[in-house]
């Protein structure tokens, strides 16, 4: 067992079963695929070992060199203990401050996962892992006479590179996370990433690094491989059959997205042809719905725009409204205050969590002692932010002194109001529906809408696929309570309307996105490789005193269409307890989510600091090792 940066908590023996969790794959003398978490690949030369990715086997035997081809704490931790055991490693050179010193991303991220619009992926190795040489593209490494040439192939990862070696007259290609199985891609959350040349940054970069994916596979294509050996999965053993494949599935699914990308609104079509481009061809252009219907005639006088907030007011000059992320919010409502145009604030409803439409609201409740209204299921991620891992959080808490069950509804003055839970842009979303007496009806829908379609750019917002769920329940619910009101994205600055037909188009285009996802990713079922939150800790971020207990969970979320059972694996910094020592199995309905309580607890002489819990997560077929995280800083 791997016990020498990590003291591990098992929660179920078959994890441990070394014949259950490997087999042997030869592909030439002295070429065997070692598959089992990941796949190791491994060369045998005048009593020598290279190892490409490691070897998964509990207790490998020793190796002399080991080259990774990318820093995700995912797939390094199988090189990493051959590395301990003396073997010389490889890496990327775009990738090696992660290698060699990890500590400077996570002391970095402590803070900047709030008003995060970067995306950066966070399965990054805990602990260093010497590495020897530092390798990018043109290099050829020479082992024992084996000469391999290495070629930067960027796409799930920024700076990934492949090795290309020939063996008993075959070329192989070992090409990381680039490729799985016949034309399959492992995930697509992992490629959220920023498009410069398009203005895009990498919160609204929907898988942006699949054109870099698509340039990397047609790179190992002009190889002409015989074989490709992934980090994960089979084997491939028709490479231009796979590449092609793969190739067309992602500009299907791309053409899908962009047809009805919200940002088209915002970014107009030449500037979003940009990044059409870079994925489908030069000659790409989408066959976007047709925008929606917008009023661009004044609002009623009882709403007010203000930046991306909206304000309601009564007859009688009270007001309610709808998030303040900004402080010249809270100055233009002492302006319409001076004006005599609003007496107070009595309300204020948050559509969702994210930054602009949060990070006043404190302040403002404070000076004007406001109710504060949201649904539960958004409860506690507005007023406990650094237990989460999200996009844009704001690190200012909210308590929300109002909340409210979906569905709910109640009068104010002159109007009645209606909550939703509204997982659009994100799946901590709420929408506000708000009738007149006169008539009139308005549904503040946050930022899940714009003419053009749907904010579901951020693939870390968790916008999930499932009947009911996401922007099925949006839909459902435009639909059923308000097919006939005006919608009010406060970023924009029309009221709008979707048609009959154009909601129509946007639950086709998205039942046919999950077909094309299913075909793209490996899973029994897409949303497993659109939902990076599907295994998470709560809390995400806390704080312990040395020899103090910490109450952490691991929460589960079943996406697949039957039930499964699933066991976990702790692995605490060096000196931690847990408790209990064998926890259960969690078994999980479809589409059910679930969780594992623990205990964790530091040495009573422990040094303050940040310190990364991870945990293994096993059901069925997978096996992913170090897969979620969660961070504790331990106290002076």
């Amino acid at each position: 067992m791997r016990t020498q940066h990590f003291c591990c908590l098992v929660l179920a023996a078959a994890l441990l079963t070394p014949a259950a969790a490997s087999d042997l794959e030869r592909l030439a003398p002295g070429v065997t695929v070692v598959h089992g978490a990941v796949n190791g690949f491994l060369v045998e030369r005048n009593g020598k070992v290279l190892a490409v990715y490691g070897d998964p086997r509990e207790d490998p035997p020793a190796a002399d060199l080991v080259l990774f081809t990318h820093a995700r704490r995912d797939v390094t931790w199988a090189g990493r203990e051959l590395v301990d055991k003396g073997a010389r490693a490889v890496a990327p050179a775009a990738e090696a401050n992660y290698f060699l010193r990890p500590a400077e991303f996570w002391q970095a991220f402590e803070q900047k996962r709030f008003h995060d619009y970067a995306q950066p992926t966070t399965k990054v190795p805990v602990t260093p892992i010497k590495i020897e040489r530092q390798v990018r593209d043109g290099d050829v490494l020479n082992w024992e006479g084996l000469p391999i040439r290495v070629l930067d192939t960027p796409g799930y990862t920024r700076g990934a590179v492949s090795y290309v070696l020939e063996a008993d007259g075959r070329k192989i290609a070992l090409t990381g996370d680039l490729i799985y199985g016949d034309g399959m891609l492992w995930d697509l959350y992992s490629l959220q990433d920023a498009i410069p040349e398009a203005g895009i940054r990498g919160y609204h970069g929907y898988a942006a690094r699949l054109a870099d994916v698509i340039g990397s596979l047609r790179k190992i294509a002009a190889e002409q491989p015989d074989i490709l050996v992934p980090v994960r999965g089979p084997v491939i053993r028709e490479p231009r059959r796979a590449i092609d494949t793969l190739i067309a599935r992602i500009h299907a699914l791309y053409a899908n997205y962009l047809s009805i990308d919200a940002l088209r609104w915002y970014f107009h079509d030449e500037h979003i042809l940009k990044k059409a481009r870079r994925v489908l061809g030069p000659d790409a252009h989408p066959e976007w719905m047709p925008m929606a219907e917008t009023v661009q005639e004044t609002l009623p006088s009882w709403i007010i725009p203000i930046r991306n907030s909206r304000l309601i007011v009564s007859r009688d000059g009270s007001g309610f409204l709808v998030d303040c992320g900004f402080d010249a919010i809270i100055e233009r409502l002492d302006e319409l205050r001076a004006e005599k145009k609003l007496t107070h604030i009595e309300h204020i409803f948050i559509t969702h969590y994210h930054d602009d439409h949060t990070d006043r609201v404190a302040k403002l409740v404070r000076q004007t002692g406001a109710t504060v209204h949201a649904t539960f299921r958004n409860r506690d991620v507005l007023e406990h932010p650094a237990r989460w891992r999200l996009p844009a959080m704001t690190a200012n808490p909210i308590h929300i002194s109002a909340p409210l069950t979906s569905g709910a509804r109640w009068r104010w003055k002159e109007f009645e109001m209606r909550i939703f839970y509204f997982p659009g842009q994100t799946i901590h979303h709420d929408a506000l529906l708000v009738t007149a007496d006169s008539g009139e009806q308005f549904f503040f829908i946050g930022d899940s809408f714009t003419p053009a379609g749907i904010d579901d750019y951020c693939l870390q917002n968790r916008d999930l696929l499932h009947s009911g769920m996401g922007y099925d329940r949006c839909l459902r619910i435009i639909r059923q309570y308000a097919p006939d009101a005006l919608l009010i994205n406060q970023h924009v600055p029309p009221a709008f309307r979707f048609s009959p037909a154009q909601l129509d188009r946007i639950e086709e285009t998205l039942a046919q996105r999950k077909r094309l996802l299913q075909r793209l990713l490996p899973w029994d079922d897409p949303n497993w490789g659109i939902d990076e939150g599907w295994a998470r800790f709560y809390p995400y971020g806390a704080s312990v005193r040395p020899g103090e207990p910490l109450q952490l969970e691991l929460r589960i979320m079943n996406h697949s269409p039957h039930d499964q059972v699933f066991h976990a694996r702790l692995r605490l910094p060096k000196g931690w307890a847990a408790s209990p020592a064998t926890p259960p199995a969690l078994r999980l309905s479809p589409r059910k989510e679930g969780s594992i309580a623990f205990t964790v607890t530091p040495p009573k002489i422990a040094s303050p600091g940040l310190r990364i819990v991870t945990a293994d997560v096993k059901w069925a077929d997978r096996d992913l090792r170090s897969w979620t995280e969660a961070m504790v800083r331990v106290k002076d």
